[in-house]
């Protein structure tokens, strides 16, 4: 038992300690660059909150994603459009006058999206998804979430503390 309960304390403060500096990286990021979006080392993460990317992005899924100038055909990319973030693929690439612009599209979606996408309002390149995570973190925003976040954290830490230690009688 006492083993358990040291690999749960490391896991657990690990965990913390992770999220804590990922939280303070963006926050100070949010505060100096208001305009631009924040990464984490050069990765950004968004929700997936529409279905135009199944069955390849689920809603809900946690989108990974890469700064990067190397876009081709096929690559899945996630691009500033008006006051959200949209992952879509790229479809083609059309080049006027030394620039590139993209054509993007839903896995899901029969039609490409309107518009061309510009380089600079690209956030990255697709790198990889946290399945389902974004409905937690969407969960946790809530007033719900934030009561059932503290009450969990309190059980765990609770359970930790009393589990019996490997030489105590139970």
């Amino acid at each position: 038992m006492e083993i358990i309960k040291k690999i749960l304390g490391i896991v657990f403060w690990s965990v913390l300690s992770f999220i804590a500096l990922y939280s303070t990286v963006i926050i100070v990021q949010k505060l100096l660059y208001r305009d631009r979006t924040p990464s984490f080392f050069g990765y950004k993460n968004f929700i997936v909150l529409t279905g135009s990317m199944e069955p390849t992005l689920r809603m809900g899924d946690i989108v990974i994603v890469k700064e990067t100038t190397n876009i081709k055909k096929d690559d899945v990319i996630a691009f500033r459009e008006k006051n959200s973030v949209v992952t879509h693929r790229v479809f083609e690439i059309h080049k006027e006058n030394d620039r590139e612009f993209y054509v993007t599209k839903g896995d899901a979606n029969s039609d490409v999206d309107l518009g061309l996408v510009a380089k600079e309002d690209i956030e990255g390149k697709y790198c990889f998804k946290i399945p389902f995570l974004g409905l937690i973190i969407l969960f946790i925003q809530k007033p719900i979430g934030i009561i059932t976040l503290f009450v969990t954290l309190g059980l765990f830490l609770l359970v930790t503390s009393i589990m019996p230690d490997k030489d105590q009688e139970i």
